[in-house]
């Protein structure tokens, strides 16, 4: 699951909007702009780790003798030694700390929904903001078709 910094303020704000539209959570009085800084501190701190898995990877690709076009191989390797969750399972694992956290957090006074319904309202907002990271993936490797993954040049 791959998540950008620039649309992780904008996924907060989202799933923190839906949420209370929907009337599953209620705000804390005066603390409405900190609810989304919750979310977004969830966001951030997974992109962290998927950074420092990549960087696992590359030692894996070096102590190994790969060459990058078997990046996405050292990466697993990285992650499965990091129990570190990947693919749908990042999804899931983002979702499940978010619904914790809304439990915990002093910007939410109340959850009156149940997990299932908050999470499939929260799925929803992931994969439009995904949806968008594969499109342009698909874009960029059209126009990179004429050159090998895994090569400096790509």
């Amino acid at each position: 699951m791959k998540l950008y910094s620039k649309v992780i303020p904008l996924i907060a704000r989202d799933i923190t909007e839906a949420l209370t539209k929907n009337e599953d959570i209620e705000l804390e009085e005066g603390l409405e702009k900190e609810a989304p800084k919750d979310f977004e501190a969830i966001l951030n701190e997974y992109q962290r780790s998927e950074r420092e898995i990549s960087d696992l990877a590359k030692d894996v690709l070096n102590s190994r003798g790969w060459g990058n076009a078997k990046f996405s191989e050292a990466r697993k390797i990285a992650a499965t030694a990091r129990k570190f969750p990947m693919g749908d399972d990042a999804l899931d694992y983002v979702i499940n700390q978010m619904l914790e956290y809304m439990l915990i957090s002093p910007n939410i006074a109340e959850v009156y929904a149940e997990d299932h319904v908050m999470r499939t309202r929260i799925v929803v907002i992931m994969r439009r903001y995904l949806k968008l990271d594969g499109e342009l993936d698909m874009e960029v490797r059209k126009r990179l078709k004429h050159k090998q993954e895994g090569t400096r040049d790509w």
